[in-house]
């Protein structure tokens, strides 16, 4: 893509600075999705009074084995809560889709648009539908399910998403002070992540922490793709925004 083509998108339609964003909305797949993706940032955004909310497309049942998706259930949602608590998220509402199984976009896009009409958020959080190579159903159904309730039920139009699980960051939070507070809400899942696991997610966001924050001039940050509705459709450039 030209690069005068892309200057002049960013002239003519600046893409906000998420960080200053008051009434939150994150849409996550599953427990623990908040956490990892994103849990520096929303810390960020909770010391600086902004009001956070989780939407959990999910029950978290797939994730245990050798336990019944009832057991696994009541695990899940006592961790999501407890890692919750740790980032100071305001309010969870779970829709209590079935963890990979089967259901509909369109009955989750519903459920959204009676939040988000109730709430009005002025940010929105989710994962990335469109991340190359991305297979895991719930995570595509639930970017693409709030990205059609922004795009034709909650007519907002100033309204940003943020991407997390992104290829093609384009906004970076600085979260230094808020690393310790991160990683104490991601080992909150002790069902999912171990010992061994834990050593690894750490020096892996570590790493990327590091190469993000160096992009802005901090030692750890989180990237996201930042878009405005006008970007969600029929717009050649977003990729390159």
């Amino acid at each position: 893509m030209e690069k005068e083509m892309i200057d002049f998108i960013h002239k003519a339609l600046p893409l906000p600075n998420i960080e200053e964003r008051k009434n939150v909305v994150c849409v996550l797949p599953h427990p623990d999705d908040g956490e990892i993706g994103a849990g520096g940032t929303v810390a960020k955004l909770k010391s600086k009074g902004a009001t956070v909310r989780y939407v959990l497309v999910t029950d978290g049942g797939a994730g245990i084995r050798g336990k019944s998706r009832e057991e696994t259930k009541k695990i899940r949602k006592k961790e999501q809560e407890t890692a919750a608590s740790i980032l100071g998220i305001d309010e969870i509402r779970w829709l209590n889709y079935p963890d990979g199984g089967e259901y509909e976009l369109k009955n989750v896009r519903e459920n959204l648009s009676e939040i988000f009409n109730d709430i009005k958020p002025d940010l929105i959080i989710t994962v990335d539908p469109f991340l190359p190579y991305e297979s895991h159903p719930d995570h595509k159904i639930c970017g693409l399910a709030t990205i059609q309730t922004l795009l034709f039920d909650y007519h907002n139009p100033s309204v940003p998403i943020a991407f997390f699980f992104t290829a093609y960051p384009n906004q970076f939070i600085c979260v230094e002070k808020q690393w310790d507070k991160k990683f104490e809400s991601i080992f909150s899942h002790k069902s999912q992540i171990g010992p061994e696991i834990a050593e690894i997610f750490k020096k892996y966001f570590e790493t990327k922490g590091n190469i993000y924050g160096r992009k802005i001039g901090c030692k750890y940050a989180e990237g996201f793709k930042v878009l405005i509705p006008l970007m969600l459709h029929a717009f050649e450039e977003t990729l390159w925004i």
